[in-house]
C-alpha cells in the first residue's frame, strides 16, 4: 500500500553545483524546497577542479578558503614535445577539490531553508500524479511538487524520466589525482597544461593543487576504450610515472547543441550536466551548472502559486537557457571545432601559429575572467581571426 506523498513547492534532485544553486535560490525566495542527494557530502566528484573566475559571479557564499591555488598561465603542449606558454597579468581560474566545493554549496542551500536529504537516491520519478505535478520516490518516502529540477549529472535518472536523454552528444573524460613530487609541483605552480593533437579531437590537462596534480584527458564519443592508456602515457610524459595515484575515475560530459534541444518537459526541468550544459572548448561545466540552477529557480519562483505554473516555468526556463547560455555553448563549439581540427590536422603549423598569434589566448583569458564572452570574441574576431590562422 502506497503512503501519501509529502507535498513541496519544489523538489531538486542532485546536490552538485546546479542542484544546490537552485535549492538555495528557491528556498531564499520562499518556496518549500526539498533536495534529494544520493550520496553523503563530502564525496569525491570526478572533475579537474578548474573554476574559471567568471563562475564566481554565480556563487554568493564565501569559498576563498577552499582555493588550492590559482593559475595565470597556460602551457600548450604536444605529444611530440613541442610546448609554449601564454600568461595573463592576473589569475583566470582558481583550483578547488569538488568534494569540498560541493559540500559548501550544499550547506548554503540548507542554511537558506531547503530541506536536504543526503544518502537518499531517487528510485522512481513520474509526472502522472495530479495534472502538472511530479512525484519522486525513494526508499524512504514519496514526494510531490508542481515542479522538479533534475540536477543529477550526466548519468542521472531525471533526464531519462523526462524523455530528454535521447541522442545527446557526449565525450569521455578520465582523471587521475596524483601525489606529485616537489619538482613537478614547482614546475606547475600557477600553470595549467593543455595537451593537444588527439584525434579526432580532445585534449589532456594538468591542474596544480596542494600536494597533487589533477591529470586527465577528454575524448569524443566512441573513443573511451583507449582513454586510460592515453592518460597513462600522458602522465609518463609529464614525468609522473610511478607517482602515487590517489584516485582514478572516469565520467561522461554531455553537450547541448542548439536551441531546439529541450531542457524541460511538463513539471521537470534539467540543469547543469543533466541538461548537457558544458563548454565544448574546455569541457568545463561548473559555471553553466551554477547559472542554470539559478535560471531554473527563477523560472519556478515566477510561477509559484499561479494556475499553469508548471507549463509557464518550463517555457520560461527554456527561453532563459536559450538566451543566456546557449549562445555561449554554440560559440564554444565553433571555436572548439576550428582549433582542435587545426591542431589535429596540421599540428606543427597550428602550434606555431598558436604561439605567434596572441589573439586567441587574450580572448580566452578575457572569457575565463568574465571580461568578455565566447560569442562576443567570436563575433569580434570574424574573418580577421580566420585570416590570421590561415
Amino acid at each position: 500500500m502506497q503512503h501519501a506523498a509529502q507535498r513541496w513547492d519544489a523538489i531538486v534532485v542532485g546536490g552538485g553545483p546546479a542542484g544546490s544553486s537552485a535549492a538555495r535560490r528557491l528556498a531564499s525566495g520562499g518556496a518549500r524546497t526539498l533536495l534529494l542527494e544520493k550520496q553523503r557530502h563530502p564525496r569525491y566528484k570526478p572533475c579537474g577542479g578548474g573554476l574559471p573566475l567568471h563562475a564566481l559571479t554565480e556563487i554568493d557564499t564565501p569559498i576563498d578558503d577552499l582555493f588550492e591555488g590559482q593559475v595565470d598561465t597556460l602551457e600548450i603542449s604536444h605529444p611530440s614535445g613541442r610546448r609554449f606558454r601564454k600568461s595573463h597579468g592576473g589569475p583566470f581560474a582558481s583550483l578547488v577539490m569538488r568534494d569540498r566545493l560541493d559540500a559548501r554549496l550544499l550547506d548554503a542551500a540548507r542554511d537558506a531553508g531547503a530541506q536536504v536529504h543526503e544518502g537518499e537516491p531517487l528510485r522512481r520519478l513520474s509526472a502522472t500524479g495530479a495534472p502538472g505535478r511530479a512525484i519522486a520516490e525513494t526508499a524512504l518516502g514519496r514526494y510531490e511538487a508542481p515542479l522538479l529540477i533534475g540536477a543529477d549529472g550526466a548519468t542521472g535518472p531525471t533526464a531519462r524520466a523526462a524523455g530528454l536523454d535521447d541522442a545527446v552528444p557526449r565525450s569521455a573524460a578520465w582523471e587521475l589525482e596524483i601525489e606529485a613530487p616537489p619538482a613537478a609541483l614547482d614546475h606547475w605552480a600557477g600553470v595549467a597544461n593543455i595537451d593537444v593533437a588527439y584525434r579526432p579531437w580532445g585534449y589532456g590537462w594538468v591542474f596544480p593543487k596542494q600536494g597533487r596534480l589533477s591529470v586527465g584527458i577528454v575524448l569524443p564519443p566512441g573513443h573511451g576504450r583507449r582513454i586510460r592508456a592515453l592518460t597513462d602515457a600522458y602522465a609518463a610524459r609529464l614525468g609522473l610515472r610511478g607517482a602515487p595515484v590517489h584516485i582514478a575515475r572516469g565520467h561522461p560530459v554531455r553537450y547541448r547543441r542548439g536551441t531546439r534541444r529541450p531542457v524541460a518537459r511538463g513539471p521537470l526541468l534539467l540543469a547543469g550536466d543533466a541538461a548537457g550544459l558544458a563548454d565544448e572548448f574546455t569541457a568545463e561545466g561548473i559555471h553553466y551548472a551554477l547559472r542554470s540552477g539559478r535560471l531554473a529557480a527563477e523560472a519556478a519562483l515566477d510561477g509559484l502559486g499561479r494556475d499553469g505554473a508548471t507549463a509557464d516555468a518550463a517555457a520560461r526556463y527554456l527561453a532563459a537557457v536559450n538566451r543566456e547560455i546557449q549562445p555561449e555553448l554554440d560559440a564554444a563549439r565553433a571555436i572548439s571545432r576550428m582549433y582542435y581540427w587545426c591542431v589535429s590536422t596540421w599540428a606543427a603549423l597550428a602550434l606555431r601559429v598558436s604561439e605567434w598569434v596572441d589573439y586567441l589566448w587574450r580572448a580566452f583569458f578575457r572569457v575565463m575572467r568574465g571580461e568578455s564572452t565566447y560569442a562576443r570574441e567570436l563575433s569580434r574576431a570574424g574573418l580577421g581571426l580566420t585570416r590570421r590562422l590561415l
